[in-house]
């Protein structure tokens, strides 16, 4: 019980545990009630053939309702042991009262119907490997009092012919185990390679979305997510800011102390934009090269623009009192950054392609004002 629950598929596991238990119970009534008119029409007393098949009924329909609660309603974390105890005493009384019926009809079979039930119970057990074998002490706990109390008493009649068949269905039992355990296996390492490859398909669905640069979300992302996030301000009534940030004098850096030093600014940047950018509505991009993006939702366009000289600001003066040598101070001085804003108002009829332009237009005129500076579009 405890490798179950302390594996990572257990939520997967117990799924199919409780799912297939609760699509076979419905064929222990249909065996049982075909087995109950059989032996009745075979003068078993209708006493002891009632009372078994309540038995068999009731445990099966509490057995029903136990594994529908737990699909319906889940498993707490702190039940999962709990849960299948009970799951498991429930198969093992089931197995209990199947095997009882060997020995209450006994007296009365002869040796065809005797091998009619054992037949049945053969059938069962191999039956239950696809329900149970993911959970294989609820298995042994269906099989061995349907078996064992046959085999023990085969053997006990000291009948060579007895004895012979209390061994074909101990190997059987031997067979049976072997299966399970192999199915077990089986459906473990399913699990496994599924939640492997989710994994990697999560992995693969981040890394095309991210820069891997500055850890960002990337042009793409930015294509897909701008267009929703437009919609949705729409639909709901908000105002919805897009923020374009460019690095001024940026080709200084790269031609004069190298790519690798440019990296670390572009990281550098970054990290300041997730640093002041921490609402969970924001969304923050780099575009390529020095270019970065950053959608607000549902904010003031006096709080917009605080924010972003809270970008620039900081930003120029950490540049300056950074630890530099000095070749790199001269040309870090120069280093500030030009932002444009397009302010959309959730009643404007502008297109999302006018309001991607309206940001490029307002970048553009905060360079052309002579870089470092603020420039907003109000799109209303």
């Amino acid at each position: 019980m405890d490798k179950m629950t302390s594996s990572k598929h257990y939520k997967e596991s117990m799924t199919m545990l409780f799912e297939g238990s609760l699509r076979a119970i419905p064929f222990n009534i249909i065996l049982a009630t075909l087995l109950a008119l059989d032996l009745v029409y075979n003068d078993v007393p209708a006493l002891i053939i009632g009372a078994w098949f309540f038995g068999i009924v009731f445990i099966s329909l509490v057995r029903s309702y136990f594994c529908w609660r737990i699909i319906k309603r889940g498993v707490e974390k702190n039940r999962i042991q709990a849960t299948l105890i009970e799951f498991f005493l429930l198969t093992f009384v089931t197995g209990s009262i199947w095997g009882a019926c060997y020995f209450i009809t006994l007296p009365y079979l002869n040796a065809l119907h005797e091998f009619i039930i054992i037949l049945v119970f053969g059938g069962m057990c191999a039956g239950a490997i696809a329900s149970l074998s993911i959970y294989l002490p609820a298995y042994y706990a269906y099989v061995f009092p349907m078996l064992l109390p046959v085999i023990v008493y085969n053997y006990a009649l000291l009948d060579v012919d007895r004895t012979m068949l209390a061994t074909m269905f101990l190997i059987f039992i031997a067979m049976l185990i072997i299966s399970a355990k192999i199915n077990h296996r089986l459906l473990n390492e399913n699990f496994r390679l599924f939640n492997e490859k989710e994994l990697l398909i999560n992995e693969l669905k981040v890394m095309s979305i991210t820069d891997s640069l500055s850890g960002l979300y990337n042009r793409r992302y930015f294509d897909n997510i701008f267009p929703q996030e437009f919609n949705r301000a729409r639909r709901n009534q908000y105002f919805l800011s897009l923020v374009s940030i460019d690095i001024d004098n940026f080709k200084l850096i790269n031609d004069n102390l190298g790519h690798p030093f440019g990296d670390k600014v572009l990281i550098s940047i970054a990290d300041l934009l997730k640093k002041i950018f921490r609402r969970s509505n924001d969304i923050l991009f780099r575009l390529g090269g020095d270019e970065f993006a950053i959608i607000i939702a549902n904010q003031p366009i006096k709080e917009t623009i605080s924010i972003c000289e809270a970008i620039k600001n900081p930003f120029k003066t950490e540049n300056l009192n950074h630890t530099y040598d000095s070749n790199e101070q001269l040309f870090m001085s120069h280093v500030t950054l030009s932002i444009g804003i397009a302010y959309i108002h959730f009643e404007s009829s502008v297109s999302i392609e006018h309001a991607i332009t309206a940001t490029d237009k307002a970048l553009y005129q905060a360079k052309k004002k002579g870089k470092n500076q603020i420039v907003v579009k109000k799109l209303l």
